[in-house]
């Protein structure tokens, strides 16, 4: 009887092994010479006020697509410094790379120019230092901050870096432009029965559809520049 248990033990191992092995291949990512978790210092000569050392924490991941093509990868700042969220294609590999063409950014942010001449992020949170409205039709100067990404050059340096508590690791360069757009917003008149006095008409504040415009003045050129988080808590 113990030698049949045996038997049937070896099995059951065996089984468990070949699920495993099946289940990782489900999760094969064709961009693994890319893909990690990177903390990283951020550097911009035209922005130093948002410029970063890696001693901060930030971090940046990098990801394939739902499609799990290879060079083809999701390059995401996680704690927004940027902010940037994109979609790029890649020409050659991961110790040498760039972007095939200026993509768009999921993370760009509208700023509306006050009544100050200060522009300020386009939100809820904003909206009483919003330009006073009192008729539909009027128009406003706004901008769409980093539209659109350029990665101009790129590098995964295998145990080519250390964290700053010390642990060899990977290390990681990416050089990108970021490109910000003029835009109009215009007036448009609140629903009557969104007023807050039913006597008073209202307005708000929408992007004018069609109305951006690529700035090359305000192209900024950031350096990211990092390691690969280890696992271990003293490399945040």
């Amino acid at each position: 009887m113990k030698k049949i248990v045996l038997y049937l033990s070896i099995v059951g191992l065996l089984v468990a092994v070949t699920s495993c092995d099946e289940k990782l291949e489900n999760w094969y990512s064709a961009t693994r010479d890319y893909d990690g978790r990177f903390v990283v210092a951020f550097n911009c000569p035209e922005n130093l006020l948002k410029s970063v050392i890696v001693e901060d924490g930030n971090e940046i991941y990098l990801y394939n697509t739902a499609e799990n093509k290879a060079n083809d990868i999701w390059l995401d700042d996680v704690f927004g410094v940027l902010p940037l969220k994109s979609n790029f294609k890649l020409n050659g590999t991961s110790g040498g790379f760039s972007g095939t063409g200026t993509v768009d950014n999921i993370k760009s942010k509208l700023f509306i120019l006050n009544d100050e001449g200060k522009y300020i992020e386009f939100s809820a949170a904003n909206r009483s230092d919003f330009p006073v409205a009192i008729a539909a039709g009027q128009v406003c100067n706004g901008i769409q901050e980093y539209a659109r990404a350029t990665l101009t050059e790129g590098k995964i340096s295998p145990g080519g870096a250390t964290s700053v508590g010390g642990n060899p690791t990977d290390g990681i360069l990416l050089k990108l432009t970021l490109h910000t757009d003029n835009v109009k917003f215009v007036s448009v008149e609140v629903p009557e029965e969104e007023w807050e006095n039913p006597l008073v008409r209202e307005f708000e504040w929408k992007l004018k559809d069609g109305s951006n415009s690529p700035d090359a003045s305000k192209d900024e050129h950031w350096t990211i520049k990092g390691y690969r988080y280890t696992g271990y808590p003293e490399d945040l």
